[in-house]
């Protein structure tokens, strides 16, 4: 039984058309099982912990995730031969999963097996990702996939983790969206124009992030059923 954690609803689009709320989780098939854990690593990792007492023999962490690479741009997909925790330990993924992926993925998108760093909290400026970078010599950065490769390797569980890349390292994540945006994901739609028409210089950058955001979702949708069926064990 496979287990597939997403952080955001919006992210879930690109798997399955079944919606999940936040918190929930629902079998899409008869040995696929998805939970929609909501954003940061404590969420990810409860939602992963309900899945094995459902049964997953193997964990996937499936979503979005920010660019420190110049080379990655968006709509890329990583799929990271190791992932480092926010304390700096190190958390390699299953071999044999990870390369069937990889040459099933490879062959029809931009694929990067560098490290995703775990981050505690969104990228916001060009600065922070460039630092982060510097400093763990990863390639992107998520907030969810660390927690689950921990809860893995507590369970003697496979794990991989498939993140389509939605900002580049150059990219710089404003103020305003971060204030619109709740733990589940969700964007406030009003409070962010209420707040841009404060800082009217942010919507470039707004139109710009959405933009962005698509062509993840794109490849996301793209390649979910060579993801599920390369998956199964």
């Amino acid at each position: 039984m496979l287990g597939i954690v997403v952080s955001l609803p919006r992210e879930l689009k690109g798997l399955t058309r079944q919606p999940i709320p936040v918190g929930a989780w629902k079998a899409i098939t008869d040995n696929t099982l998805v939970a929609v854990s909501g954003m940061g690593a404590e969420r990810a990792y409860k939602a992963g912990a309900v899945l094995v007492s459902q049964g997953a023999k193997a964990l996937l962490s499936w979503g979005c995730a920010a660019g420190l690479d110049d080379r990655i741009s968006p709509g890329c997909l990583i799929i990271p031969e190791r992932i480092i925790g926010a304390s700096g330990e190190i958390h390699k993924v299953n071999t044999e999963w990870h390369q069937r992926l990889y040459k099933t993925l490879e062959r029809k998108h931009s694929v990067h097996t560098e490290a995703l760093v775990e981050s505690d909290a969104i990228m916001k400026t060009a600065a922070e990702k460039r630092a982060l970078a510097k400093r763990t010599q990863a390639a992107a950065t998520d907030m969810e996939s660390a927690a689950q490769a921990r809860l893995a390797q507590e369970h003697g569980l496979p794990f991989v983790a498939i993140r389509a890349i939605v900002d580049t390292v150059s990219t710089d994540i404003p103020e305003n969206v971060l204030k619109a945006l709740d733990p589940q994901g969700n964007i406030s739609v009003w409070e962010l124009l209420a707040c841009s028409y404060l800082a009217p210089a942010d919507w470039m950058k707004i139109v710009q992030l959405g933009i962005q955001f698509s062509a993840a979702r794109r490849t996301l949708k793209k390649t979910s059923r060579l993801v599920l069926d390369a998956s199964q064990f």
